[in-house]
């Protein structure tokens, strides 16, 4: 099996293209956004490693999670030595955490040949332990890194979460209204892309990132008809299933979105000035017929990236594709067939 020196080195550069590329992938197919999954997938783009890449092309499609995991298995290199350190250092923490508390506290007593009491001693043993202490905390810190909030954000988060489904509960809803048989207003898929939400995380804004997607959670289903519903699909992917495909209506429902995104980062702004400038993209697929979920999703995708490529504010509309072929495509790309 290959060890960690078998890999080369790549540049900066072309590292992040590649891990955009991991990402982009991930999503697509519906995969967990795991260390484990990212490195195998980096792997195996990164096209140092031909037995990896030559297995992984032979996996069935869609991919599925199992596969993956079967694959890592046989391929990335465990790191038992690491996991080992980071639970030693742990359990170290634990340990001289309550040995310095009895220290602090008078509980422990340490006395001299003679019986008399050394306060001394004792003092310097807790010393002694505190130094041990930082270190280890240092030790822990690398090995578990956090992320580091930027100031301003805590009054961000003083409102009620407000959860939508995921890509999942879209689908089984989509197979359900299709069950049901579509309205004579047929059913689209409207999604969003917040650019500019997903780095907040990694910037140290979290927090505004949570509360932007709350506001949005919260408003959508204002917005929407009382049998039309919200998800979240993506980190920052927002999707609306509606029973109607009226362009006016969406467009509508587009520049309304974009009207409460601009305003939760108008607010946010006014305690974290340096927060990114964000930005709606909207793709949407229609139809008046049974289509697969992965079709619908796929087509609404699709558009989505024009509008981003093009920078468009409007909606980019497209029509499910008919043609059987492109429906294998979409399932192999998105998900699994309707049952």
């Amino acid at each position: 099996m290959p060890t960690a020196t078998d890999r080369h080195i790549l540049p900066s550069n072309q590292a992040d293209a590649i891990g955009r590329r991991v990402l982009g992938f991930l999503s697509n197919q519906r995969l967990a956004i795991t260390p484990a999954n990212f490195q195998l997938i980096f792997e195996v783009l990164a096209e140092g490693r031909t037995e990896l890449r030559e297995a992984f092309v032979k996996l069935p499609k869609p991919v599925r999670q199992s596969d993956l995991t079967a694959l890592a298995s046989c391929y990335l290199v465990a790191s038992p030595a690491l996991d080992q350190l980071k639970v030693s250092t742990l359990n170290a923490l634990s340990t001289l955490g309550e040995l310095r508390k009895a220290l602090e506290a008078g509980t422990l007593i340490a006395q001299d040949e003679a019986g008399t009491e050394r306060h001394d001693l004792l003092s310097s043993v807790n010393d002694q332990v505190g130094q041990c202490l930082e270190a280890l905390q240092r030790v822990r810190d690398q090995l578990m890194p956090t992320a580091v909030e930027a100031p301003g954000q805590e009054h961000l988060t003083a409102q009620l979460t407000f959860g939508l489904g995921g890509y999942q509960a879209l689908e089984d809803r989509i197979q359900e209204m299709i069950a049901g048989g579509l309205s004579d207003q047929g059913l689209s898929l409207l999604l969003c892309r917040v650019e500019g939400l997903e780095p907040l995380e990694r910037a140290g804004l979290s927090k505004v990132g949570d509360y932007i997607k709350n506001t949005l959670g919260r408003f959508s289903h204002r917005l929407i008809g009382k049998d039309d519903t919200a998800y979240w699909t993506g980190p920052d992917e927002l999707g609306l299933l509606i029973g109607a495909t009226s362009e006016t209506y969406l467009a509508q429902l587009g520049e309304r979105i974009s009207r409460v995104v601009a305003n939760a980062e108008g607010i946010a702004r006014r305690s974290v000035k340096s927060l990114p400038k964000m930005a709606c993209h909207f793709g949407c697929a229609r139809t008046h017929r049974p289509v697969l979920a992965a079709q619908l999703y796929g087509t609404a995708r699709q558009s989505l990236q024009r509008a981003e490529l093009t920078e468009s504010a409007l909606p980019i509309f497209s029509e499910v594709a008919a043609d059987p072929g492109m429906a294998r495509r979409y399932e192999a790309l998105y998900g699994r067939r309707l049952r």
